[in-house]
This record gives C-alpha cells, sequence and structure tokens, in this order.
C-alpha cells in the first residue's frame, strides 16, 4: 500500500518526539496493544506517536488501533490525520477513523464522512453514518435518510440513531411508518430497530407517533417501558388512559416508566392510581410515585408525603418527599418541614431550603430556617439556603407574579431531579 509521506513535516510529525517503547517494537501485537492502552488511558502526549502510527505503519491493526486511540483521547490535533486516514486502503483503518472522528465531532470531516458513505464496505458505510449524525450538522440528516429504506436493519437502525442526534423532524412521518410496520408483527429480530424508533421518536417529540407508541406500550415486549417514557417525552395526553393501565401491569420498569410519564404529562385522573405506590416495598416506585403526586397537584396525599419525609427508611425517598411537599403548596406542610432543619441527611436539607422557600408565608420561623440552612456545613445547603433567601428579599422587595416565583421554585428544584435521575 502507497503512503502519503508529504504530510510528514506538520507540527505532529515524528521528528523530536519520545514516543513509548512499545510503539516502535517489533511485534505489531505489541503495537496494537499499546496504541489501545493510550487511548483508553486518554494520553494526550502520545497524540502526534499515534498519528505517526496511523500514517506509517505498515501493519492494518496497528494503524485501526492508532485511529481507535485518537478517538479516545479526544485531541483536535489528531484531526487531519485522521480525514486522511478515511482513504487508508484497508477497510478496518477506514471504519476507525471514521469512528474516531465522530467521537471528535469533527465538523471539518464532513466532506470525507460523506464520501465514506458510499464506501464498498459495509462496516465503514455504517461507522460513516454514526459519525455523520455526531457532527450536529443539521443540513447533513438529508444524506442520511435515504438509508432508512435499506435492505439491512442494522444500516436503517443506525440511519435511525443518526437521524436523532441530528435532530430530523423531516424524518419523523417515514419512521413512524417504520414503527407502524414492525410494531405490528412483534419480533425479537426486529427489537433493536424498534428500540431505535422509539427513542428517536420520543427525543424528536413526534406527536404523529402518539398512537403507534401506545400501540408499542399495549404490545411490543423489550419495548414497552421505553415507549412509555416516549410518551411522556412528546407530552401528549392521548397517552394518559395506556400509561394507567401499564401502572397495572407486572412488569416493574414498566410501572416505573408510567409513573414518570403521568407526571409529565399531569394526567392528574390517574392521582387515585399512582397513590398507593407511595406504599410500595420498592425505594425507586416510591421515589418517583412522590415526585409524580406532586406533578399531579394531589394534596390528599399530603399527610403520606409527610410521613415519608419524616420516616422514609431510605436516605433517598426522603428528600424526594420533602420536593414533592414543596411542590404540591399546600401551607399546611410547614410545621413538619420545619422541624427537619436539622436533619442529618444532606440531600434532605437541600431539599428542604427549596420547600420552604415555595411554601413561605412571610413568618419568622421560616426565616430563621432559612438562615440556619445557609450556614450549614455542607456546601451545596448552604447555597441552596442563600439562593432562596435572596429570591425571598427580592420578592419583598417587589413580589413576584405567582407564575414567575413557580417557574424559579421548580429552576431551583431541578438538580435533585437530576441528581435522582428522573
Amino acid at each position: 500500500m502507497t503512503k502519503d509521506r508529504s504530510l510528514s513535516s506538520d507540527p505532529l510529525s515524528a521528528e523530536g518526539e519520545h514516543c513509548p517503547d512499545d510503539l516502535s517494537n517489533p511485534d505489531p501485537h505489541a503495537r496494537s496493544r499499546a496504541a489501545t492502552m493510550l487511548g483508553e488511558l486518554r494520553v494526550r502526549t502520545a497524540v502526534p506517536c499515534l498519528v505517526r502510527l496511523l500514517r506509517e505503519d505498515v501493519n492494518t491493526y496497528v494503524r485501526s488501533a492508532a485511529a481507535e486511540a485518537l478517538g479516545h483521547i479526544g485531541d483536535r490535533a489528531a484531526v487531519f490525520p485522521l480525514i486522511d486516514a478515511t482513504r487508508d486502503g484497508s477497510s478496518y483503518v477506514r471504519r476507525a477513523a471514521a469512528i474516531a472522528l465522530g467521537q471528535l465531532q469533527a465538523k471539518e470531516a464532513q466532506v470525507a464522512l460523506l464520501r465514506l458513505l458510499g464506501d464498498t464496505n459495509f462496516y465503514v458505510r455504517r461507522a460513516a453514518i454514526n459519525a455523520i449524525g455526531k457532527l450536529g450538522i443539521p443540513d447533513l440528516a438529508r444524506m442520511i435518510t435515504p438509508f432508512l429504506d435499506a435492505d439491512d436493519p442494522r444500516l436503517r437502525r443506525t440511519a435511525v440513531t443518526a437521524l436523532r442526534r441530528l435532530g430530523a423532524r423531516e424524518a419523523i412521518p417515514k419512521m413512524t411508518a417504520m414503527l407502524r410496520e414492525v410494531a405490528r408483527k412483534p419480533s425479537p429480530h426486529d427489537l433493536p430497530l424498534v428500540k431505535a424508533l422509539v427513542l428517536a421518536l420520543g427525543r424528536l417529540q413526534a406527536e404523529e407517533a402518539v398512537p403507534v407508541l401506545i400501540e408499542v406500550v399495549r404490545g411490543y415486549v423489550g419495548a414497552r417501558s421505553m415507549a412509555s417514557a416516549a410518551l411522556g417525552q412528546i407530552g401528549d395526553r392521548r397517552a394518559c388512559p395506556v400509561l394507567a393501565e401499564a401502572l397495572r401491569d407486572r412488569s416493574a420498569s414498566l410501572r416505573l416508566a408510567a409513573l414518570k410519564s403521568l407526571g409529565r404529562l399531569r394526567c392528574r385522573e390517574a392521582a387515585p392510581l399512582v397513590r398507593p405506590f407511595l406504599d410500595a416495598p420498592d425505594t425507586r416506585q416510591r421515589r418517583i410515585a412522590a415526585f409524580t403526586i406532586a406533578c399531579l397537584g394531589d394534596r390528599s396525599a399530603l399527610p403520606r408525603l409527610v410521613e415519608m419525609a419524616l420516616a422514609d427508611e431510605s436516605p433517598i425517598v426522603r428528600p424526594v418527599a420533602v420536593e414533592a411537599l414543596g411542590r404540591l403548596g399546600d401551607p399546611a406542610a410547614l410545621p413538619p418541614l420545619l422541624s427537619l432543619v436539622d436533619d442529618p441527611n444532606a440531600y434532605l436539607r437541600a431539599a428542604l431550603a427549596y420547600a420552604l422557600g415555595a411554601l413561605d408565608d412571610g413568618s419568622e420561623a421560616v426565616e430563621a430556617a432559612l438562615r440556619r440552612l445557609a450556614d450549614d456545613a455542607v456546601e451545596h445547603v448552604a447555597e441552596a439556603a442563600r439562593r432562596v433567601l435572596a429570591a425571598r428579599q427580592a420578592a419583598q422587595a417587589e413580589p413576584m407574579p405567582a407564575e414567575v416565583t413557580e417557574s424559579a421554585s421548580a429552576a431551583q428544584g431541578g438538580w435533585l431531579s437530576r441528581l435522582l435521575g428522573r
């Protein structure tokens, strides 16, 4: 294979570099292993050495290992050498270079990656589709869309994922039709494609896909939980009945997904079905049910939420119960919440600061509790209380509309939601 040596005079030249001895080992397996390890350890100083291997090593597997390592390390100095490698005579190297360019989100590589869409090797084409999806260039979606009609389901699945990453809403009708076709004849063989389609349609908030996603929840084993989550992302209340049905299903993962989505969709009519989950043996179900109850505005659950905040056996459930009480907005929750200001659970104390801010009745007791929390030894607790106090002072100086206060409270409480993976 002919190598282009004209690039050896650039700043990544081997001249003067000090490469690990194993990269010069006569045994190609040793060189390949060394390159792989440098990539796994993300050794940035090894980039010039790896680029030299990528350009000059006679062994296909060493060059592909060097390309993979450069992708893992993520140094943009490797972008143009990797672009050059997309013309390598070995399909292994071209594939590894495409993957690495996707990892680097190298917009400069779009022409090279588009060329690889016509590569003779299946795995190179698939790597190019995946990499293009990671570039973040929406206009490239039209180059990927034709692969939704590919004969191989793996190419179709990769195209679906790439189009999701590119936010290609124009592909929604085609994806919806694909999902409808495979959903009506459930097969384990199609499950990876179904999952990719469900995930994409949820992320793209495809309202036109709601009916077929409801079909998936009711009958496609392996994708039902994902479809429930997708319905919550889309935000269409037509999904409320099927999500309520899912609460009675034997699948724990489906029940959890349905609980989350019922809260996101504000399916208030489902509150009586959600309430029993506050007593579930499963910690995750109690935690998610507490937050869902708050989203549904079910004040009849307040006594149970108070019990959970005060005494639930889970140190993660209790902060969520506190947050839920704040979101419900019932001042009857203030006295029990004020008693928690010295609770040993730091996450609970941080949630308490936000809950007190949401329920603030202007009393000295609330201010005293917030000032105590603002002096907390745990920084994220103190910071939460300081934010609430600052917002309280600003509101006293210039009262804000209720909807603005509500929005601020939700934004402040978001850290707990992220922490708990809701």
